[in-house]
């Protein structure tokens, strides 16, 4: 009878644990990456005031915008290796004070040297965020639960482009000369400082561990806490070798070169969006171009969803990243061909679309490729890879428009990075095979 009741429970425990840890932390973890994000990118609305009020060129904005991911990638690996030893909800918690306060004090660059320093400091304070986070959600999801798990937190990237665009727009179209402050000064200080009244909330509201969570029974956390450390066999592999041979582990380099060239093609089309669509369309409002920027992001955070799903249905990863990454760069491609504002905004939908559904099922892939032992470092390295690679094309995309007046070679770049990034992922060696926990036994 006991055992009956047992196996009962245990199957409870594999439909509602899930289900509540998804509703507990992921809706704020949304919202902190929306933060984030939005802090980190809304320098590229700014640009359509600042640059012209401050004289920089499109070379200065492109190497100021890109510094961001310098500090960034300096910074990451130690940041997360301080998240494993003091905890997610303390070092989340200064994290965000930090970029909060950062954030806002952009409103006081003056020159190309400041807005440099800025942008840098902004990237070491937010460096140890993303990959903390992907970290963190390897404590209380299984891997069969992740890529759901990822595509569901980083639709905080679809949410902070779909809803911060039209507010960075609104935001240049009615504050400009309020209180003596240019509208550019005005979007850094409003999108800035709610990050530190949301950084306290964290402080009190998130848990490191499933053993530490008051709103899981202690069985519930017993059951979960079990679960996860019968993930995989052998996890332990490799649990003493030192930073640097983690860090140099072929299959973190691997990954790492995959996330520098996707991510790289990403970020440059963030960053630059809102100035392709305001040069092919002059007579558009800020307003305007926020909603045109923010529109793509509709099919991202669908394709996100859904792909993530299927991918974690069907057990497939590689696939389920290479196919998009090919429709992402068949969409920057497309953005490249024209100055039509028609056939860019189809380009960025195209690009938009594959690079949600990649996005979800590579953090998958990252996280069943890494033992446990490596996860916390790898996952640094790899996303650190993918600020390297995000510095670059940001930087690149200001250099050729300088250089030759266009946006194409820029975007035909990305074209280019998202195909090789494509033909990286079947080359992935397989991770051996995993453990499966039966929730019956």
């Amino acid at each position: 009878m006991h055992g009956a009741q047992a196996v009962h429970g245990a199957q409870d425990y594999e439909r509602t644990v899930p289900r509540k840890v998804m509703w507990r932390l992921i809706p704020l973890l949304i919202l902190i990456y929306m933060m984030a994000h939005l802090d980190r990118v809304n320098v590229s609305f700014a640009a359509l005031t600042m640059n012209e009020d401050l004289g920089f060129s499109n070379q200065v904005y492109g190497l100021g915008a890109s510094l961001f991911f310098l500090g960034y990638f300096l910074f990451e690996v130690p940041s997360n290796m301080l998240l494993e030893r003091f905890g997610a909800r303390r070092v989340i918690f200064v994290i965000m004070m930090v970029w909060g306060s950062v954030s806002a004090a952009m409103s006081l660059v003056w020159s190309p040297l400041s807005f440099y320093v800025m942008r840098f400091i902004l990237g070491v304070a937010e460096a140890g965020l993303y990959p903390g986070i992907i970290l963190y959600l390897t404590y209380w999801f299984r891997p069969q639960e992740r890529a759901t798990a990822v595509a569901l937190f980083a639709l905080a990237l679809a949410f902070a482009s779909l809803l911060g665009s039209p507010l960075s727009g609104a935001i240049l179209d009615t504050t400009q000369g309020l209180g003596g402050l240019a509208s550019w000064q005005w979007l850094f200080i409003l999108e800035g400082l709610p990050t530190l009244a949301l950084a306290v909330f964290v402080l009190g509201y998130l848990a490191d561990r499933p053993a530490q969570a008051k709103w899981l029974s202690r069985e519930e956390s017993a059951w979960l806490e079990a679960q996860l450390a019968a993930e995989a066999p052998g996890q332990a592999a490799g649990a003493h070798d030192g930073l640097l041979t983690k860090m140099l582990s072929p299959k973190v380099l691997h990954l790492a070169l995959i996330y520098l060239l996707f991510l790289g093609a990403f970020a440059g089309t963030l960053f630059w969006a809102p100035k392709l669509i305001a040069w092919a369309d002059p007579e558009l409002s800020k307003s305007a171009v926020g909603t045109l920027v923010g529109l793509p992001f509709l099919a991202f955070a669908a394709a996100m969803l859904a792909w993530g799903r299927h991918s974690d249905r069907s057990g497939e990863r590689r696939w389920h990243v290479t196919v998009p990454a090919l429709l992402a760069a068949t969409g920057y491609a497309v953005a490249a061909s024209s100055a039509h504002l028609g056939v860019i905004m189809l380009g960025l939908v195209m690009s938009m679309t594959g690079a949600g559904a990649a996005f979800s099922c590579f953090w998958g892939l990252v996280t069943e490729s890494l033992s446990r032992s490596l996860a916390a470092v790898g996952i640094a390295v790899v996303n650190s890879a993918g600020a390297l690679g995000s510095f670059a094309t940001v930087y690149l995309i200001g250099d050729l428009l300088e250089r030759t007046g266009s946006y194409a070679p820029g975007f035909y770049s990305l074209a280019l990075v998202a195909l090789l990034a494509a033909a990286a992922v079947p080359l992935l060696p397989r991770p051996a095979a995993r453990a499966v926990v039966q929730s019956s036994g």
